[in-house]
């Protein structure tokens, strides 16, 4: 099949007019030529390099969607990543094990990113089979239209539990007519 007809029958996109991939392309061939390092220290200095680069991206993206292009760019997690110069993972990494500034500062960027792609679906910007596959993937949203309801009972108040032989000496008498409750001998089970 020619490069022509493969086309024609919409396999292949057209991307001949697509400034938005370019800008994306472009923070992974910058990222990739300036070298940034692979990883973010865990330390004061470390969350401090990895805010500037995270700040450095997201004013990336508004001047690239200021400049004229035709097609807007989308903040992203995984652009976000390779802006700087490690992976989806390795955020999510950060995230999980890192102290409670890196957690609260990733957090509040991935809120961002999840708002900004929530805005563009409200308004038929993001297609929204997109949105949900982002959102559950990204952001932990759930997909689902399935619940689970668990039930834990509930002593009523003021009873408490007693054991055989509080209740044999409670009531003992009255189920025997008077003479004591006899708990009949039960052998032993050997294990």
């Amino acid at each position: 099949m020619t490069e022509k007809q493969y086309k024609r029958q919409g396999y292949a996109p057209d991307l001949s007019n697509s400034d938005n991939i370019s800008a994306v392309t472009n923070i992974l061939l910058e990222t990739l030529k300036v070298g940034r390092p692979a990883a973010y220290e865990d330390s004061i200095e470390g969350l401090e390099a990895f805010k500037k680069t995270t700040i450095d991206y997201l004013e990336y993206v508004q001047q690239t969607n200021e400049s004229g292009i035709e097609k807007k760019v989308m903040v992203d997690i995984e652009s976000w990543a390779c802006f700087l110069g490690i992976t989806r993972a390795t955020i999510a990494s950060y995230e999980r094990t890192r102290g409670e500034y890196w957690q609260q500062f990733i957090a509040v960027v991935k809120n961002g990113i999840a708002a900004a792609k929530k805005e563009a679906a409200f308004h038929g910007q993001l297609q929204p089979m997109i949105a949900v596959f982002d959102l559950a993937n990204n952001h932990n949203y759930k997909n689902t239209n399935e619940f689970k309801l668990e039930v834990e009972p509930k002593k009523p108040e003021g009873i408490t539990s007693q054991t055989p032989e509080e209740i044999a000496a409670k009531y003992g008498k009255i189920l025997t007519d008077g003479e004591p409750l006899q708990f009949p001998d039960v052998p032993e089970v050997p294990d």
